[in-house]
């Protein structure tokens, strides 16, 4: 079951990452990787929804152009207009800003575990940077156990569930974030429950 809570975090930094060139070949290859994570998750009673919807909604956005999805990421996430609906930051949902203590926390997380972030375009609370940990700390779990419930409980947990719960209540997000998120929280809420056990047991 490791390997595959590990591709699911994988698979939900990528669906967030800022769309360049060859991102539709590789957000269409990591859905055919993926659905065998979610059948198998689901028979371990995860309760995941949403894989026929990021199907389509994979479809929806992959059939643009390049330029044009970047254009709607980048009027969804960055810098919209008259203001940016949706922020995949940390630091925006606890200190309602930008580059904040809780940046500045989860940085000093990722050093703690001899992780270097080399997108340095990107905050290091940005969505998909703390989904990538989190599959390394699951991954890496004994070695990263003096930072394990801080990151998972005073980080991810603390904020992500407020930023699925707008992306899916935002209408005029496209169908593949919203069924990102919408799979996103289903999967975490189990791994809160389960992660908690494991914290409590160390």
């Amino acid at each position: 079951m490791k390997e595959n809570r590990i591709a699911l975090y994988k698979f939900l930094s990528i669906g967030f990452t800022y769309p360049n060139d060859g991102f539709k070949e590789i957000l269409q290859k990591s859905v055919e990787l993926i659905s065998k994570a979610y059948t198998a998750l689901n028979k371990d009673n995860y309760r995941i929804t949403g894989i026929k919807n990021l199907k389509q909604g994979i479809k929806e956005i992959t059939d643009m152009s390049l330029e044009e999805w970047q254009g709607i990421y980048t009027s969804l996430f960055i810098s919209g207009f008259p203001k940016t609906p949706l922020h995949p930051y940390e630091s925006f949902y606890k200190e309602g800003l930008l580059v904040s203590d809780s940046s500045n926390e989860v940085s000093e997380i990722y050093n703690n575990c001899g992780v270097e972030i080399f997108d340095n375009k990107e905050f290091p609370d940005f969505i998909s940077l703390e989904m990538e940990f989190a599959a390394f700390i699951i991954e890496n779990q004994e070695g990263c156990l003096p930072v394990f419930r801080a990151f998972f409980f005073d980080h991810l947990f603390s904020w992500v569930f407020n930023f699925f719960n707008d992306v899916i209540n935002y209408k005029d997000a496209p169908l593949l974030y919203r069924s990102l998120s919408n799979i996103g929280s289903c999967f975490l809420k189990k791994e809160k429950n389960i992660l908690r056990r494991v914290a409590n047991e160390k």
